[in-house]
């Protein structure tokens, strides 16, 4: 049964014994980058064709023109592109995401009784946008990145963790999973976009997701996600049934669980509808950890 977090505190001891794990949706950038009722270019040529929804993704679902169809996408992935050049990194948003993955970071340098493949940290994304391994970049941590685009490529990094060989010490190592694309090959808004996941390459994503959640004392994160994909939900559901611990970090009181994991043990915690999730979690955790 879901349980609300309130203002209990983390068992830090699980938190300091844990594959650390992130699922974060649109949600996590704050007002740093638009979610796609924010893509105003996209919209208005939706409306000039036609759709009367307000919501980009089943405004696009209305559409049976495939020439307008292939027009509306060409649309959206410039105007997907613009605004990731946009990106101001010194927003309060932005510092928040850097503040989280810095506690983050420091918990898994102090902890003693962590195993070297726990020096991994999985960030699992559901966004186009680069803010997030731009921001660890930023921050000097080791930072890989996986997608549709590159996994030919890069799949050995699934599995590896940095060492220095002049401290002789494993170094807390970051991998992003862009799960729905990146801006090189998006998957794109519409009723396709979470069947496209199941393609070869985004299947094997999904399926390397999945065998890291699934491992003895790993512990997920969730933030900005909406909890519409099924197939993210399917896994999230049998990765709970292999002893997932899994905190859910919701912007305000109007969010809510998926139907298909209220009845799971998860750990939910609301924020106040004005402050960011990840500076709720940071928080949290501050008050939580032991030196």
């Amino acid at each position: 049964m879901a349980t609300d977090f309130g203002d209990s505190k983390f068992d830090m001891k699980i938190l300091s014994s844990s594959h650390i794990n992130f699922l974060f949706g649109s949600g996590v950038n704050g007002k740093a980058f638009p979610q796609f009722n924010g893509f105003a270019k996209t919209l208005n040529k939706l409306k000039e064709f036609g759709c009367k929804k307000i919501n980009l993704e089943e405004a696009i679902n209305e559409l049976e023109d495939e020439s307008q169809k292939s027009k509306i996408h060409s649309i959206f992935i410039d105007e997907l592109n613009e605004k990731n050049r946009e990106i101001q990194y010194d927003s309060i948003s932005i510092q928040n995401i850097k503040s989280l993955f810095q506690i983050i970071n420091h918990v898994i340098e102090d902890s003693e009784n962590r195993t070297n493949s726990m020096k991994q940290v999985n960030v699992y994304t559901l966004n186009y946008d680069q803010i997030i391994e731009t921001s660890l970049s930023q921050m000097g941590f080791l930072v890989n990145k996986i997608s549709s685009s590159n996994l030919d490529q890069f799949e050995k990094l699934f599995n590896i963790v940095a060492y220095d060989y002049s401290i002789k010490k494993y170094l807390p190592t970051y991998l992003i999973s862009k799960i729905h694309g990146d801006l090189d090959n998006p998957i794109l808004p519409g009723i396709n976009k979470y069947d496209d996941v199941l393609q070869a390459k985004r299947f094997e994503l999904l399926f390397k997701m999945k065998e890291h959640l699934s491992r003895p004392c790993s512990l997920l994160f969730v933030i900005g996600y909406s909890g519409h994909d099924k197939h993210i939900n399917s896994i999230l559901a049998d990765c709970l049934k292999s002893g997932l611990t899994l905190y859910w970090v919701m912007f305000s009181e109007k969010d809510s669980l998926p139907g298909s994991l209220i009845n799971e043990p998860v750990f939910f915690l609301k924020g106040d509808g004005e402050k960011d999730s990840t500076s709720l979690l940071a928080e949290r955790i501050c008050q939580s950890w032991v030196q």
